[in-house]
């Protein structure tokens, strides 16, 4: 059976612009003020405050570019990671699902945003990283609980469900 690795990520423009910008706006703040000598603006803020926001703008912007989604999809199942909210990798195998197809989505009106969110009990869960991810892959575990993994190659993953279903690993229960 083939393997299919994806790493997904945030890929808000205006998000990464914001601490860009207030990260170079602050940059420009010490050094005047704290290199050059001369006040930054007509009520200066103290050095050691304008070095501490700007530690915690710098920090913000690592954080946001280190968030992504982790998955792999193999014989032994599925296997993802939203990394830095899950430090462990989740493991589903595929004798666990009733049901996995891919589907077109809509995040915001599913399932309230992006990321790890919970939908209504019709939706069930979701992992996904951007609004331009528009496919997932519906799973439905025995139990009836749903979960849709975000996904840029549904081509991909059919391939990898197909050799499942055909391997008789995921047996469908309707």
């Amino acid at each position: 059976m083939n393997t299919f690795s994806e790493v997904q990520r945030f890929r808000f423009r205006w998000l990464s612009l914001a601490t860009i910008a207030l990260n170079g706006l602050f940059i420009f703040a010490i050094v005047q003020q704290v290199v050059l000598g001369k006040p930054f603006g007509t009520k200066p803020a103290p050095d050691s405050v304008l070095i501490l926001v700007e530690v915690l703008f710098l920090l913000l912007f690592i954080f946001l570019r280190s968030i992504k989604l982790q998955t792999t999809y193999n014989s032994s199942g599925i296997h993802y990671r939203f990394f830095p909210f899950q430090l462990k990798t989740t493991n589903i195998e595929w004798h666990e699902l009733s049901d996995a197809y891919i589907r077109e989505y809509n995040s915001f009106y599913e399932y309230g945003g992006w990321g790890i969110r919970t939908g209504a009990p019709k939706t069930g869960k979701a992992i996904n990283t951007s609004q331009s991810c528009r496919q997932g892959l519906q799973l439905r575990f025995r139990g009836g609980k749903l979960l849709l993994i975000g996904t840029r190659n549904p081509e991909a993953i059919q391939k990898i469900l197909d050799e499942a279903i055909i391997a008789g690993k995921i047996n469908r229960i309707m």
